[in-house]
């Protein structure tokens, strides 16, 4: 064998530390950020059980409810979050367009559930004053989302800042904005 072959050429030979310096900086980033986001649905999960007292399915229900809120609010701009408080305060008080009222029908598209599931569920949040629901109006939120959205949302909404906090710290979140599909 020549010494030719046998001797390394320096600029091809790469350090142990930093080959793992270049692998950590791609592969923690994202299994740390996911952790801090698998954490965030758990704690999510167990604070609807908890302190909103409904199953998930139920509360994803809730969720198609007040999205289909925002739709309305958003035609007329953007809110603050003090301006979305009073605005669904009007939502509670207001009749509905016949064009723009959410029915057991269309929530049971959106979310692929049968209707029947829907509503049962719908008449179990507006026992719980959560929603409220009739023909002429369709389904909209009740008079105890204000609490939720006074509550619950605001310490949601904290959570979910915890959680981009780590990923800017880690560096998960630059990662994550710069992904494609």
């Amino acid at each position: 064998m020549s010494t030719e072959k046998s001797n390394m050429n320096q600029d091809k030979i790469i350090s142990f530390e930093e080959n793992y310096k270049n692998k950590s900086e791609k592969q923690p980033i994202f299994s740390q950020g996911f952790y801090h986001w698998i954490m965030f649905l758990l704690t999510l999960y167990t604070r609807v059980r908890d302190e909103l007292k409904i199953d998930y399915e139920s509360f994803i229900i809730l969720q198609v409810v007040v999205s289909h809120s925002l739709y309305e609010i958003n035609k007329t701009g953007e809110k603050s979050y003090e301006e979305l408080e009073s605005q669904f305060t009007n939502i509670l008080h207001k009749k509905t367009s016949k064009k723009t009222k959410l029915t057991f029908a269309s929530v049971s598209e959106v979310l692929q559930l049968p209707r029947e599931t829907v509503r049962r569920k719908i008449i179990g949040l507006a026992k719980k004053n959560i929603l409220s629901f009739n023909s002429s109006d369709g389904i909209k939120l009740g008079l105890a989302y204000k609490t939720i959205y006074r509550d619950f949302v605001k310490k949601t909404t904290v959570d979910m800042s915890a959680v981009i906090k780590k990923w800017k710290k880690s560096g998960a979140l630059e990662t994550l904005l710069e992904m494609k599909q």
